[in-house]
Parts: structure tokens; C-alpha cells; sequence
């Protein structure tokens, strides 16, 4: 089967940044088999897919992050390129919490650093550390440009995340399932340039992640940067009444 483009007529040539952009699942899926799955299989292993983030909530998953020894054994199959195709855009057999989710994007925002989340009442204290990413800091500063423009792009399919006053940096994402339904996501971290936060949300049977996740992170992300003093809240109401109006 064909591995289809949101954009039916198709992006052209594209390098990574705008590929992040525009969310383009050939071009991830070439990347992909390029790379090979077994790379991607060690690199998401060390930043924590397939196992639980230790975060002391009741009934916290691992989700699941196959290979082949692993779907010959559940699926009789040996691993394809179909599998490492759907495995590169987030698809397939792999299965990820957002609590996963939030800590892979704060480890993009602050370096690589891979942390135990905890619910502290303090912002400031710190969390364990569990393992320091071997990424290159050009690499991280590709993906890092990717999804500041998903948001601050004219083009970026999370724009409707855009707070004026702030940049943002994010990914969107639609989990397919069932028949046609779709879970929609996105990822942020923010501000860009010295991120305090990394948040991850799903929303369940939604359209995508840039029409019905993107409204509502944005709404999160504003509050919480109203609360910590980034945004007055003047500035909030006004942009509001800009995008109702």
C-alpha cells in the first residue's frame, strides 16, 4: 500500500525543517527506511518509549514499541519496510502515552535531558534524570527549527496554536484507528527560545491535530503564561477578540 500525503497534490521536494512544517509523512517514511528500524528502535528505547516514565500515578502504561523479535512473536510476521514506514511517522504497532509524549518534548526543548516526571508543587525542583541523549546539537537545532515553524510559520499546520507576544514550538499528529477514527495530538514546548514547558495533548475522535488539538493547547498555553507573568492579560483578552472577530 502507498503511504499518503494530508497534501493530495503533494509537497514537492522538501528538506527536514519543512517537512516538520508540514507534518509530510513520505518524506518520514523514506527517512525512515533510509535510517533503518533498528536505529529507530535503539534511539526511542533511550528516550523512554515502550516502558513506563516511573511518574507515581495509579495504572500508568508502557505502551509498546515493536521490533521484530516482537512481532514474530505476537503477530507471526517478520518486520517489513511497511512496519518501519509506520513506525517512523507514529503509526502501526507503536503505542505511546502522553505522559511519554511530554517527557520526549521536554528533552527536545532542553537538550536531550530525558527526565522522571513528578508532581511537585514547586516548578523549580528538579526531576531525576534518567538518561542524556547523544544528539548533535545541529540535528536538534533542525527538529528544534521544524516545529517552531509548524506554529510561527504563515504555513505551519499548528497555527491556529499562535499566541501573539510568545514563540511557540510544536508538532502536531493524528493517531488513525478503527474504521476512519482518528485521535488528534500535539506537542509544544514554549517559550522557543528558553523553554519553561513541555506539555502533550490528545484529544479523541477529533478531525486532526492542527484543527481540533491546536485550539485548545492554545488555550492552555495561554493561561499558564498569564499565570507565570510571560503574558498580561489584556494581551490575552484582545487576541481573543482578534481571533473571534
Amino acid at each position: 500500500s502507498r503511504i499518503k500525503c494530508w497534501n493530495h497534490q503533494g509537497h514537492g521536494w522538501l528538506g527536514l525543517r519543512k517537512s516538520i512544517e508540514q507534518s509530510c509523512n513520505p518524506f518520514f517514511c523514506n527517512l525512515g527506511v533510509l535510517c533503518g528500524y533498528k536505529r529507530i528502535v535503539h534511539m526511542a528505547d533511550a528516550v523512554g518509549f515502550g516502558r513506563r516514565t516511573g511518574i507515581r500515578l495509579p495504572g500508568e502504561k508502557s505502551g509498546l514499541l515493536p521490533d521484530d523479535v516482537w512481532k514474530r512473536e505476537h503477530i507471526h510476521d517478520g518486520w517489513r519496510l511497511g512496519d518501519t514506514c509506520n513506525l517512523s511517522i507514529g503509526q502501526g504497532y507503536l503505542l505511546v502515552t502522553p505522559i511519554q509524549m511530554a517527557v520526549y518534548t521536554a528533552a527536545l526543548a532542553n537538550g536531550g535531558y530525558v527526565y522522571r516526571p513528578r508532581l511537585v508543587a514547586d516548578g523549580r525542583v528538579a526531576g531525576d534524570l534518567v538518561n542524556k541523549m547523544a544528539w548533535s546539537s545541529e540535528s536538534l537545532a533542525v527538529v528544534r527549527a521544524g516545529m517552531h515553524d509548524v506554529v510561527q510559520a504563515p504555513h505551519g499546520t499548528g497555527k491556529r496554536v499562535e499566541i501573539e507576544g510568545v514563540e511557540l514550538a510544536a508538532k502536531t499528529g493524528t493517531a488513525q484507528y478503527g474504521h476512519g477514527r482518528k485521535h488528534t495530538w500535539m506537542i509544544l514546548f514554549a517559550p522557543y527560545e528558553n523553554p519553561r514547558y513541555a506539555i502533550a495533548m490528545v484529544v479523541e475522535n477529533g478531525v486532526s491535530g492542527g484543527i481540533t488539538a491546536a485550539p485548545r493547547m492554545r488555550e492552555l498555553v495561554r493561561t499558564i503564561l498569564v499565570l507565570d507573568g510571560t503574558l498580561k492579560q489584556e494581551t490575552v483578552e484582545d487576541s481573543t477578540a482578534e481571533a473571534q472577530g
